[in-house]
């Protein structure tokens, strides 16, 4: 049951993470709770709506809501830079 809540959360967070900053309507397709021993964080995949060709891992720590290693296909690449963002520059 526990981990059922860090998995919604960490679902929450990233598909709210991905609107915000890449203007994406993503779905959750897959989820894996980390031993709390490794580290404090859930794996995610998934894909853009409507669009399993355009997809994506990404992590979310469940003690701070931040998210890293942001994976994705290159179909996903060319529709956030067609969007005019380039998801390999970090801003400050």
């Amino acid at each position: 049951m526990h981990n059922q809540a860090l998995i919604t959360q960490a679902k929450i967070t990233a598909i709210q993470y991905l609107k915000d900053k890449y203007e994406l309507d993503v779905e959750i397709t897959g989820q894996e709770v980390l031993p709390g021993y490794i580290t404090s964080k859930v794996l995610l995949e998934g894909n853009v709506v409507g669009s399993t060709e355009q997809h994506f891992n990404i992590s979310v720590d469940y003690k701070t809501n931040e998210t890293s290693n942001f994976a994705m296909s290159p179909e996903l690449v060319a529709a956030i830079r067609a969007k005019g963002y380039d998801p390999f520059i970090k801003k400050k």
